[in-house]
C-alpha cells in the first residue's frame, strides 16, 4: 500500500473511530437536520421541561404537546380517535401541508375508497409495547421537525404526503413504565444492569392494561388501542406503514426485510422489494453515523396479526424498526453504555429516513398498491367460486361478532341468499353469513382464514397458524352459486315475550348464554343447569333442549313472580338469547325439572392467581374474559398469599400458563379448597402443576415415541458413524423442530358430558403452543377432549410431535371431595380471539361441579 494511500486509510478509520464514539453519544437534537424553524413552534423540551432522554415522558405530558403543536402549526391536526381501557385518549396526528390540510376530510374518503390519485400517505406507530418507549419519545420530536422546518424538502415532500402518526400505540403500558423508570432514576444515573430500574415487577409494562401483548391483536381487535389503530389504518390505507419497537440491550439496531425465508407466501414478492429498497435509505443514515445494524436475521413477516405484516397483505409496505433498548436511562451493554436518549435519536434516524425513502419512491409505491388490489380483483374473477359462507348453528351472538371483525378489517359482509347444502350442511339466512371473494379485501380475508402445514422455512418469531375460522369454530366452504344477499344487518337484541309462575328456560349454544348467565347469577338468582337433553313444554310450543340450556325456577326464588320477570327482562334486553317461559315441569324425555340431572349454577366468586413465573399474557386473556364478557368481578390473588388466604371465600381459582412454584402450604390449602367444593380451572403450565399433585390424576406422559425414535437414530447413527456429528448452522432449525410452534389442533369431543355443553360439532379447534403431553389415570369418563388420531389443522409441528399429542388428553375433569379440578392443555381463550374453545373455559365455570364422580371400580376414593 502506497504512503498516500496509508495516510488516507488512517484518516478513514479515525473519521469512523469517531463516528462510532459519537454515535453512543448521540441525542434527538443531534439527528434532527439543521433546518431553519418556523416561529412560535414550540420545540418538545419546552412544553415537556425536559429534554427528550433525560425523563421518560408520561402520555398526558405527550397529549398536551400534540394539542399544543396543532393549535400553533397549520400542518398538524391531532384526533382523539378512541380511548384505551384506563380512559386515555389514542391520537392520530396529521401534518401534512396547508393546503392538504384543506381538503383532508376530501382525501381521507378518497383514500378510504381506495382512489390512488392522492398523495402519498406513510403511517408511523410507535411503541406497541409499552416498556419499549424509545419509539414515544422520538415521536414528538419527528412531529415537531415536519410542523417547524422551513426547508424546501420538508415543504415539497408535505405538498405530496400525509403523514400519519400513531404516537403512542399503547398509552397504558407506556404511562406504567414511565413511572416505574423515573421512579427508580437518580439524580446520579446508573448503569447497571442489576439495578432496580432496569428490571420491572412482573407483569411489566409490556402490555395494555389488561398485560396483552397489543402486537399480536391486529388481526383479533379485542382492544379498543387495536380497534382505534385498524380503522385509522382502514381509513388512510397508508403506502407505507412504520412500527417502531425494542428488543434487548446487547443487541444494535434492525429493520426489515427480515428472514427471506420466513416472509408469508401470500406476501407479493414486489411488496420484499419495496422493502429491500428502502432498507437503502434506512443503512445510508445509520452508515452516515457509524451505527451498526442488521436487517436480514432474527426477525419475519409472517404472521399478519402483527403491525408490521398487517399491511403487506393489504398493499401497504409494513416495516419492523427494533432499537437496542436501555430498559430505562442508561444501561451498560456489550457494545459499551446505551443512553436512552441515544435510542430515542436511532428512532428519529429511521422515521426520516422512512419519510424520505416514501417520497424519493412515491410512484413505485402508489403503483405497488394499485397493482395490489388490481391483481387481487383479477384473482377473485379467475375464481369459480364466489362466496365463503360461514355457518353457526343456533349461535347468532357467535356470527355477529364474526362478522364484525371482518367488518372492521375492511372486509364486506352479507346474509345469504336462499338456501345451499354444501359437504351436507345448510347455509341460509337463519345460520349463516356470505363473504363476497371479488372485492377489495379478499386476500387479507384468504390471510386471516387460510390452513397451512408446510412452510418453506420451519422457525416462526410468532405463531405458525391463526384460522379465525377455527378459532371462531365455524363451519364454512366456498360457493360457486349466486348466494349473496343483501348486506348483513345488526342481529337485534332479545325480549322476554312472556311470563311464567314455573320457570323459565334459555339454550346454551349462543355465545350470549354466558354473559346473560353471569347477569342472572349475580342478580342472586337460584339456577338450574340440565345434563340431560329434555324436551318441555313452553309458550311458544314445544321445545327441545340441550345439556347445559339455563332453567330459572320461580317458586325457588325470594322474590315474587312479577319480580322475577321484571330482573329476567331486563337482562335479556342486553343479549340476543331468547328466554323462554315454560308452562309444565313436566318433560317430554323422561326428565322433568324436578329431576335430580338438573344441577344447581352457583354465582363464581373467582380468584385467579397471579405473580414472578406466570405467563402474564395467559393470565390477562383470562382476566379480560371473565372481567369484559362476563362482567364477573375478579380477585387477583398473588402466588405467595396462596398459603395464607382463606380460599373458602371464593367458588373457582382460576390458573393460567406458567411456572407455579407454590409453598406446601400453598398447595394444601388449594388441596383443602377443592376437597371442601371448589373448583380449579387451570390450562396450559397449570398441568405440570396438576401432576405434581398426589391427589389428583393428571399426569406427564413420558416421551415413549420419543425415545423409541431416538432409540431407532441413534441405531441407525451407530451405524454410519462412532461420532455423529450435526452442522453448527443448523442448530436453530433444529431446535425449532422440537417446539410446537402455534398450532390449530383438532380435539374429538365427548359431548354427552356437561363440560361439553353448547359444542355444536364432536370436533372442536384448539390451540396450543408446547409440548407436554398428558393423561388423566383411573378415570375414563373424565377426558372431555382429547386429540384427535390426526390431530393437526393448521401450523407447524414436527411428525414426532404430531405422534405424541395425538390421543393425549386435551381438556379433563375430576371430581375430589365436594369440588373439581378441570385442565386444559390447550390456551382456550388464546389472545382472546378462540371464541369456540372458550366454550370449555365457560363450561368449567358454571358447570364445573354438574358432572358426577366416576364410577371405577376399585377406586375407594371416587366410590365415595
Amino acid at each position: 500500500m502506497s504512503p498516500k494511500k496509508i495516510v488516507q486509510a488512517i484518516g478513514l478509520a479515525f473519521c469512523i473511530s469517531i463516528s462510532a464514539a459519537q454515535s453512543f453519544a448521540a441525542t434527538p437534537a443531534s439527528v434532527l437536520p439543521a433546518h431553519a424553524r418556523a416561529d412560535k413552534i414550540t420545540a418538545p423540551a419546552a412544553s415537556l421541561g425536559f429534554e427528550l432522554g433525560e425523563w421518560h415522558a408520561r402520555p398526558e405530558q405527550l397529549v398536551a404537546y400534540y394539542q399544543l403543536l396543532a393549535s400553533q402549526s397549520p400542518r398538524v391536526q391531532v384526533k382523539v380517535v378512541g380511548y384505551t381501557h384506563e380512559r386515555r385518549p389514542i391520537l392520530n396526528v396529521i401534518i401534512t401541508s396547508p393546503k392538504n390540510q384543506a381538503r383532508l376530510a376530501e382525501i381521507e374518503a378518497a383514500r378510504g375508497r381506495g382512489e390512488s390519485d392522492t398523495p402519498l400517505v406513510v403511517y408511523l406507530g410507535y411503541s406497541v409495547h409499552g416498556n419499549e418507549p424509545s419509539g414515544a419519545n422520538a415521536a414528538p420530536a419527528v412531529a415537531w421537525h415536519l410542523a417547524s422546518s422551513t426547508d424546501a424538502s420538508v415543504s415539497e415532500m408535505l405538498d405530496r404526503t400525509v403523514v400519519v402518526i400513531d404516537p403512542m400505540l399503547n398509552p397504558d403500558g407506556l404511562a406504567r413504565f414511565a413511572s416505574w423508570a423515573n421512579a427508580y432514576r437518580g439524580q446520579t444515573l446508573v448503569s447497571d444492569p442489576n439495578t432496580l430500574e432496569h428490571n420491572q415487577s412482573w407483569p411489566s409494562a409490556r402490555g395494555n392494561h389488561y398485560w396483552f401483548d397489543l402486537n399480536r391483536d391486529w388481526l383479533w381487535l379485542q382492544h379498543p388501542e387495536s380497534r382505534a389503530h385498524v380503522a385509522t389504518f382502514q381509513t388512510w390505507r397508508p403506502h407505507v406503514f412504520g412500527d417502531f419497537h425494542e428488543q434487548g440491550t446487547d443487541a444494535t439496531y434492525f429493520f426489515q426485510p427480515g428472514v427471506p425465508t420466513r416472509t408469508h407466501p401470500l406476501t407479493p414478492q414486489n411488496n420484499q422489494s419495496l422493502t429491500e429498497a428502502i432498507a437503502k435509505f434506512h443503512a445510508k443514515a445509520f452508515d452516515a453515523r457509524g451505527e451498526f445494524y442488521f436487517s436480514r436475521e432474527g426477525f419475519d413477516d409472517f404472521y399478519y396479526g402483527k403491525g408490521s405484516t398487517y399491511p403487506d397483505v393489504q398493499g401497504s409496505v409494513g416495516i419492523l424498526f427494533e432499537q437496542a433498548s436501555s430498559r430505562g436511562h442508561v444501561q451498560d451493554s456489550r457494545n459499551g453504555i446505551l443512553k436512552f436518549e441515544h435510542t430515542i435519536a436511532n428512532q428519529i434516524t429511521t422515521s426520516l429516513s422512512t419519510l424520505q425513502a416514501a417520497d424519493a419512491m412515491r410512484e413505485q409505491l402508489i403503483s405497488h398498491q394499485k397493482n395490489f388490489f388490481e391483481e387481487a380483483k383479477k384473482m377473485a374473477a379467475a375464481d369459480p367460486n364466489r362466496a365463503m359462507l360461514f355457518a353457526a348453528e343456533g349461535n347468532p351472538a357467535r356470527l355477529r361478532d364474526f362478522a364484525n371483525l371482518l367488518k372492521q378489517h375492511g372486509i364486506a359482509v352479507h346474509q345469504v341468499k336462499g338456501s345451499v347444502i354444501i359437504n351436507g350442511l345448510r347455509y341460509d339466512a337463519r345460520n349463516a353469513i356470505a363473504v363476497p371473494l371479488n372485492q377489495r379485501q379478499n386476500r387479507l380475508l384468504e390471510g386471516i382464514t387460510e390452513l397451512r402445514t408446510q412452510f418453506k422455512d420451519n422457525t416462526f418469531y410468532d405463531v405458525s397458524a391463526w384460522s379465525v375460522t377455527k378459532a371462531y369454530d365455524l363451519a364454512s366452504a366456498k360457493s360457486s352459486g349466486d348466494v349473496i344477499g343483501d348486506p348483513l344487518p345488526a342481529l337485534p337484541k332479545a325480549s322476554l315475550k312472556n311470563e311464567s309462575n314455573i320457570a323459565y328456560a334459555f339454550a346454551w349454544e349462543n355465545d350470549d348464554a354466558a354473559p346473560l348467565l353471569a347477569e342472572l347469577s349475580q342478580a342472586g338468582l337460584r339456577l338450574r343447569t340440565i345434563t340431560k337433553p329434555m324436551r318441555i313444554q313452553t309458550t311458544d310450543g314445544t321445545k327441545d333442549l340441550g345439556i347445559g340450556s339455563v332453567i330459572i325456577p320461580v317458586a325457588m326464588q325470594n322474590m315474587s313472580s312479577a319480580n322475577l320477570a321484571e330482573i329476567v327482562r331486563k337482562a335479556t334486553a342486553n343479549y340476543s338469547v331468547d328466554v323462554l317461559a315454560l308452562t309444565s315441569g313436566a318433560g317430554g324425555t323422561g326428565v322433568d325439572l324436578g329431576s335430580a340431572s338438573l344441577k344447581s349454577v352457583e354465582r363464581p366468586r373467582v380468584a385467579m392467581l397471579t405473580g414472578t413465573g406466570l405467563d402474564s399474557t395467559s393470565v390477562g386473556e383470562l382476566w379480560h374474559w371473565l372481567d369484559t364478557h362476563l362482567h364477573l368481578p375478579v380477585t387477583q390473588l398473588n402466588l405467595d398469599r396462596v398459603g395464607s388466604v382463606q380460599l373458602e371465600r371464593y367458588t373457582h381459582i382460576v390458573m393460567a400458563d406458567g411456572n407455579y412454584r407454590l409453598s406446601e402450604e400453598a398447595n394444601k390449602n388449594i388441596e383443602r379448597f377443592v376437597r371442601q367444593g371448589g373448583v380449579v380451572i387451570g390450562v396450559e403450565g397449570a398441568l405440570k402443576w396438576a401432576s405434581s399433585q398426589s391427589y389428583l390424576h393428571t399426569k406427564l406422559v413420558k416421551n415413549e415415541v420419543a425415545k423409541k425414535a431416538e432409540s431407532d437414530d441413534k441405531k441407525a447413527d451407530e451405524k454410519k458413524s462412532k461420532d455423529s456429528r450435526l452442522a453448527y448452522k443448523d442448530q436453530d432449525a433444529n431446535a425449532a423442530k422440537e417446539l410446537v410452534a402455534g398450532v390449530i389442533f383438532e380435539t374429538d369431543i365427548d359431548r354427552s358430558h356437561p363440560l361439553a355443553a353448547g359444542i355444536p360439532r364432536d370436533q372442536l379447534p384448539v390451540f396450543r403452543a408446547q409440548a407436554d403431553v398428558y393423561k388423566l389415570e383411573g378415570d375414563r369418563y373424565g377426558t372431555v377432549a382429547a386429540y384427535s388420531s390426526a390431530p393437526v389443522i393448521s401450523g407447524y409441528v414436527s411428525a414426532e410431535n404430531a405422534k405424541r399429542i395425538a390421543g393425549s388428553a386435551a381438556f379433563t375433569a375430576q371430581r375430589v371431595g365436594g369440588g373439581s379440578v378441570i385442565l386444559a392443555s390447550a390456551a382456550l381463550g388464546f389472545r382472546s380471539g378462540w371464541l369456540g374453545s372458550r366454550r370449555l373455559l365457560e363450561n368449567a365455570l358454571f358447570f364445573g361441579k354438574a358432572f358426577e364422580k366416576a364410577r371405577v371400580e376399585g377406586n375407594d376414593e371416587n366410590e365415595d
